[in-house]
């Protein structure tokens, strides 16, 4: 008799599984959720709430209250020191055989004279090597391959980096494979190891860094300022921690992400907002993520740290651009 219950038991337990499958997360701020009546009916019929670096945040007033944590944290973080080389890159150059002493004295006289670009630019300006010699010295300076070639889908995909960061590290995405969920990216001049590691944290994937030609990169971000990139916003410079606040809990608040990563590569902080919308064709409606970048481009000045939490609203003011 009593195995003629199994096959219910098993079936309410089942339900079970699937109730708790299908429930919100608990917010991570432990707030009890929306107290509403609007509230808790558009919870119950419409899931709500946002991920933010992978923890989540049942309404807008507890996301807001997490990003000015986290932007507070970021903005006063300092950067950190450029990794250094392991062999300079002139001697490097004549232990290969491309230049001389004297070469490499005159290119260090005439940078410092000149007092800007680097030291593989000015070998080139004065004729004693080639991009390509000097590109190969940097991939051996650097451990990394060289870059042979470009794919212009993944330059151009939408959604990916956003340009301010490309324009900054002088670096492009150049292949993504998917199998191994891996992003290469190529720089022109210093492989900045922790811009790939907060690109990681963005983009949740791995990063591999190569070496490209100075110029070649140039012409490509060139090639990029002519492209409309409506998923970029950029702000700044700015250093008010309640007005970057405020300016993000706005977007949130219109776009209502999925999910919310953010990360500090220099001098910015870079918000990846995803949004999942749906397109329809014919009678099927399918789902398509949608991304929406926002970059504050901090200014020198750290400003004076924030010690309470600005009161949600909506787009703070009518002059700042709108979200797509």
């Amino acid at each position: 008799m009593p195995n003629l219950f199994k096959p219910l038991v098993r079936f309410a337990g089942w339900l079970k599984r699937r109730k708790l499958e299908a429930a919100d997360p608990a917010c991570a701020l432990a707030c009890g959720g929306p107290q509403s009546l609007w509230q808790r009916f558009r919870q119950r019929h419409r899931p709500c709430g946002t991920f933010l670096q992978g923890v989540f945040y049942c309404q807008p007033r507890c996301l807001e209250t997490a990003l000015v944590g986290h932007l507070s944290r970021l903005r006063t973080m300092a950067p950190p020191p450029p990794s250094p080389n392991r062999i300079p890159l002139g001697l490097l150059m004549v232990a290969r055989g491309k230049l001389t002493y004297q070469e490499v004295r005159a290119a260090l006289e005439a940078q410092r004279r000149a007092r800007y670009g680097k030291i593989g630019e000015w070998i080139e300006k004065l004729g004693f090597a080639t991009e390509q010699d000097v590109t190969t010295a940097l991939a051996l300076q650097w451990g990394c391959p060289v870059a042979s070639s470009f794919d212009p889908s993944t330059i151009q995909s939408a959604g990916s980096i956003p340009l301010p960061i490309l324009e900054a590290f002088q670096m492009l995405p150049l292949n993504y494979a998917a199998s191994v969920n891996t992003l290469y990216l190529a720089f022109g001049e210093r492989v900045d190891h922790a811009a790939l590691f907060a690109v990681e944290k963005i983009l949740d994937c791995r990063t591999q860094p190569c070496v490209a030609g100075r110029k070649s990169i140039a012409r490509q971000l060139e090639f990029l300022r002519q492209l409309p990139r409506p998923s970029d916003v950029e702000f700044g410079p700015m250093s008010d921690l309640a007005e970057m606040a405020r300016i993000a809990a706005s977007y949130t608040a219109r776009l209502t992400p999925q999910a919310v990563r953010l990360s500090r590569l220099g001098r910015f902080i870079w918000l990846r907002l995803d949004v999942r919308s749906h397109v329809r064709f014919g009678l099927d409606a399918k789902p398509r993520s949608l991304t929406t970048n926002l970059v504050f481009r901090l200014s020198t000045d750290p400003g004076p740290a924030l010690s309470f939490v600005p009161p949600f609203r909506d787009l703070h003011a009518s002059n700042q651009p709108q979200p797509s």
